[in-house]
């Protein structure tokens, strides 16, 4: 029967909660059983060497070394001397170890020789570890720092897999490292590189490879373009989880091309790129691709550099402190049936050297901005100005549509440098930008209109501010006023309305004002100086006291009913006071409707 693998994972024991608080301290002798209490004792057991033993130590951090247990027994209770024991069980369940070429779906790169001491160099007893991993095998990574002096090639559909990750490097942290640090020898363009079918002579496609739980520290390596995760061609479906790349010298994360072929439908979910000499994240290309809660901070020019990404998210992400643009949405984004666009939703920028956003994309597809947060982007090396916004789009010919954005200005966190960003939003020589609503505080203005655009769109919910954040200086807009034009290039339907400032119908036709549905009038009011009212003739004349008549109001009268014997009608005004009613009739003594109007 086959000895089963015990130890060497991330989680060795399944803990009730009958077991109590339960752990195993380093340096533990741990012995096993075959029930919880009393019970007989397992002695038959062969460490990683095959050597007899009949229990197993912790190491410095309370895991157990990889050791097999007795012949087809695949559980036992671990008792590592406290009051309660745990359930431990193997991970290899229907392999055999014993069988000759069989090939573990969990291997654990100590076994093939690597340290992870911080000096050793591991580059081949890790490579052997993935080369050796079957097609949906994982290759583990116990806690420890590991040393690399060439690429690492991750086969199709297998996993790399460590303890945990840190999102970024903490003083005083305790916890056990686990990362991958190249050395200062290090020859190559990326510490970890996938590479397509052809490249890498696969005989399947390249697809479903997984990073979980890494941190790659590029810090040791001072040469130019050294990547952190690099690919090229069709590798597709790759997911990356929980993922850290530090101070390497080129991109944190890098796809592109190679032989017309493009990475494609990457999932990345908590992949933080910290202090990266270029892009965060430079994704070339990548039809399908979603980021959830990602973070670009403190990299040498964008954060995210997304060059064309048809039917993309994402989604909660976060581009601070880099010295380009936070996001940058660009390249040419196509007109064809199988191009896209790409929603950026719940995202948010902080303190970037340039925009928060910018969009200067080509193609056909919307690219759809909802619920943006910008803040203190536009650092310009302390300077501020520079035309930097919290959302830029300039010279696009794709649609932008963004729904919900806000914009905060502010200053380095210790209080210096210049408050940016100079504008919330702008917009100049696009094609097509719709903004529906926001509130934009921003150094010299909320909103900003840089000209040559073909249709820009302010929504009505829109609200300005300037100055400090101390005491700022508002711009606001009425309820429904846009501060400037509101043109409508269809019909505007409103089931009512008011209006409290002069409406102007420029159209030329003899129906410029339609009142189209039967019933439908014209109401004006009347009273003490109002523009319409009736008047009673008194022995051929009335005088009617109005104080907004003027020299060019033209006065319509109309008899409502007879009194008297009728005459002709005229009028005599005198502007500013009033205006006389006269029947060629001095007996007339009839009603008379009256109403002004004035020239255009």
């Amino acid at each position: 029967m086959p000895r089963y693998e015990f130890g060497a994972g991330i989680g060795d024991f399944v803990v009730r909660p009958s077991d109590g608080l339960w752990g195993v301290a380093a340096g533990a002798v741990v012995t096993f059983y075959d029930a919880s209490s009393g019970g007989t004792q397992y002695t038959d057991l062969l460490d990683a060497g095959s050597l007899p033993i009949t229990s197993v130590t912790a190491d410095e951090y309370g895991a157990l070394p990889r050791f097999f247990g007795p012949d087809g027994v695949a559980g036992m209770w671990a008792d590592a001397g406290g009051s309660t024991r745990a359930w431990i069980e193997a991970h290899n369940i229907g392999t055999d170890e014993a069988a000759a070429g069989s090939v573990r779906d969990w291997l654990n790169v100590r076994d093939f020789g690597a340290v992870g001491d911080n000096v050793t160099d591991d580059t081949a007893a890790i490579q052997a570890a993935l080369a050796a991993a079957p097609m949906g095998g994982i290759v583990y990574l116990p806690a420890g720092a590991y040393r690399t002096s060439a690429p690492l090639t991750i086969p199709p559909a297998v996993t790399l897999q460590g303890t945990h990750t840190n999102l970024m490097t903490v003083p005083n942290l305790t916890d056990p490292p686990c990362y991958i640090k190249p050395l200062p020898s290090f020859v190559g363009n990326a510490v970890i590189s996938l590479v397509d079918a052809a490249t890498g002579g696969y005989s399947t496609i390249s697809a479903e490879h997984r990073i979980l739980n890494v941190m790659i520290d590029g810090s040791g390596v001072i040469a130019p373009g050294l990547d952190g995760i690099r690919a090229a061609g069709n590798i597709q479906n790759v997911g990356l989880r929980d993922v850290t790349v530090r101070r390497v010298s080129g991109a944190g994360v890098h796809t592109e091309f190679n032989a017309g072929f493009h990475p494609y439908s990457w999932r990345c979910h908590r992949v933080m790129i910290d202090n990266c000499g270029w892009h965060g994240f430079a994704m070339q290309v990548m039809t399908d691709l979603t980021l959830i809660d990602c973070q670009a901070i403190g990299n040498g020019a964008n954060g995210f550099e997304i060059d064309n990404a048809a039917n993309s998210h994402a989604i909660g992400c976060r581009a601070e402190w880099n010295v380009g643009n936070g996001y940058h949405l660009t390249g040419d984004w196509a007109t064809g049936t199988g191009s896209g666009g790409m929603l950026l939703s719940g995202c948010s920028t902080d303190r970037n050297g340039q925009n928060g956003v910018l969009v200067d994309a080509v193609g056909n597809p919307p690219l759809q901005i909802e619920n943006l947060l910008t803040r203190r982007d536009g650092r310009n090396n302390g300077a501020g100005g520079g035309g930097y916004a919290g959302l830029k789009v300039d010279g696009a010919a794709t649609p932008v549509i963004v729904g919900m954005i806000t914009c905060y200005p502010g200053v380095d966190d210790d209080g210096t440098q210049t408050s940016s960003p100079q504008y919330g939003v702008r917009v100049e020589d696009s094609a097509y930008v719709s903004v529906a609503s926001g509130f934009l505080h921003a150094a010299t203005a909320g909103w900003s209109d840089g000209g040559g655009n073909t249709v820009l769109r302010r929504g009505l919910n829109i609200a300005e501010r300037t100055g400090s954040t101390a005491a700022p200086v508002n711009a606001f807009a009425g309820p429904t006023d846009v501060a400037g034009n509101l043109n409508v290039g269809g019909y505007l339907a409103a089931a009512s309305g008011q209006s409290g400032g002069q409406w102007n119908i420029w159209d030329g036709t003899a129906k410029a004002l339609n009142l189209g549905s039967a019933g439908g009038g014209v109401a004006i009011k009347e009273g003490a100086n109002a523009r319409m009212g009736v008047a009673t003739l008194a022995a051929g004349t009335v005088t009617v006291a109005n104080t907004s008549i003027t020299a060019n109001t033209r006065v319509v009268v109309i008899r409502q009913g007879l009194g008297g014997a009728a005459g002709h009608l005229s009028v005599t005004k005198n502007a500013g006071v009033g205006f006389t009613i006269t029947s060629s009739s001095g007996t007339e003594t009839s009603s008379v409707l009256y109403i002004l109007f004035e020239p255009a």
